[in-house]
């Protein structure tokens, strides 16, 4: 038996049972009134049995005359239509039952109509109607609505992970463009650094397609941590000894998932701006702790020579660093920023704070 074949058979015991309590005021009601208990029970079961077949009836309307956005004025029309038929069909229920219980007990099929009972009947069978149609609608309402939920909450997944797709394939040629261009000079001054640039950036590409090929948006902090020393063996052959990096993390903070090329971006910006401006060179340097269920990775310039400290304006300066913090919204949903301050040494800090997963607890 399927899932969906056994919740409806539970809930049609469900139904069963709310009329229970229904069908033993009915017979209690009588007993008050002085008929004896056997023909109480009888009469009652009557009463509540043709009401509550026909509501299962009244519980599929929803289906065929669903809540209307206009034109309700049909709508109600329709339920009138649908009320009195089940008006009608529930006295004919009773009627033909009250006479089968004169044909089993006494012998003769007979209805003795009391009408004084007429009024009540109609009334307690309008309030049962209503009551039945307007659970179904409620319950189909609230169904509707979970599944509009569950369709939206996929359909903002579906495009969740379509733009990270498309901000990991805009921030790859963003940096593989920014490594050709620090090429272009080696080629003509210095052919042989130039080969040998040329080979560290095949190591650069062969991680940039593993992440594209296995559809990568997170890696554990070491992986990054090693492309990051890959990217500055080619930048220190441009650089040479202007260039100083140090890296401060635990071992136990190397194992927590960032964001692909998230350290590379940080650190990028921090040489073109502070260091490569400088004819000293500077010191970069990326730290990184884990408090609680947090991660803090913050990566330190010196500033550049002469310049106050701030985020770089132009576009091509820019573009990985929005880059980056707009993969952070889409990752993380808030729980994680890039902020960018300035120290009290003219330099800028890059704080970057996200919560602290293990490569099992992000699969």
């Amino acid at each position: 038996m399927s899932a969906v074949q056994s919740r409806s058979n539970s809930l049609r015991w469900v139904y069963a049972a709310a009329w229970l309590p229904w069908l033993a005021m009915y017979a209690a009601a009588l007993v008050a009134n002085g008929i004896p208990l056997g023909f109480a029970a009888r009469n009652a079961v009557a009463n509540v049995l043709p009401d509550a077949l026909l509501g299962l009836a009244v519980l599929r309307l929803p289906r065929r005359l669903p809540w209307p956005e206009e034109r309700r004025a049909r709508f109600f029309a329709a339920h009138g239509g649908a009320l009195a038929a089940f008006l009608i069909a529930s006295a004919a229920g009773w009627a033909l039952l009250v006479g089968l219980d004169e044909l089993l007990f006494k012998g003769s099929f007979a209805v003795h109509l009391n009408p004084r009972v007429v009024p009540f009947r109609a009334l307690n069978d309008a309030l049962i109607y209503c009551t039945l149609a307007g659970i179904s609608y409620a319950w189909n309402n609230a169904a509707a609505r979970r599944e509009q939920a569950a369709l939206a909450a996929r359909a903002e997944a579906l495009r969740a992970r379509a733009e990270l797709a498309a901000m990991r394939s805009q921030l790859n040629p963003h940096f593989i463009l920014n490594t050709f261009h620090a090429l272009v000079g080696l080629v003509r001054r210095e052919p042989a650094i130039a080969e040998e640039s040329l080979e560290r950036l095949g190591d650069l590409l062969r991680y940039s397609l593993r992440i594209h090929r296995l559809q990568l948006d997170e890696v554990e902090l070491r992986e990054e941590w090693s492309f990051v020393q890959s990217y500055l063996d080619l930048e220190r052959l441009r650089l040479g000894d202007r260039l100083r990096l140090s890296l401060d993390a635990p071992a136990s903070t190397l194992s927590c998932m960032v964001p692909c090329f998230a350290l590379q971006t940080l650190v990028e910006n921090a040489i073109r701006h502070a260091v490569a401006p400088r004819a000293a060179g500077g010191c970069v340097t990326v730290s990184a702790r884990q408090v609680a269920e947090r991660l803090c990775i913050q990566v330190e310039d010196e500033g550049a020579a002469g310049a106050a400290p701030a985020e770089p304006a132009s576009d091509d300066h820019g573009l990985g660093l929005r880059l980056l913090q707009e993969r952070l919204a889409a990752l993380h949903r808030g729980a994680a920023s890039l902020t960018l301050v300035a120290t009290a040494a003219g330099g800028v800090r890059a704080v970057l704070d996200l919560p602290a997963r293990q490569a099992r607890e992000a699969t």
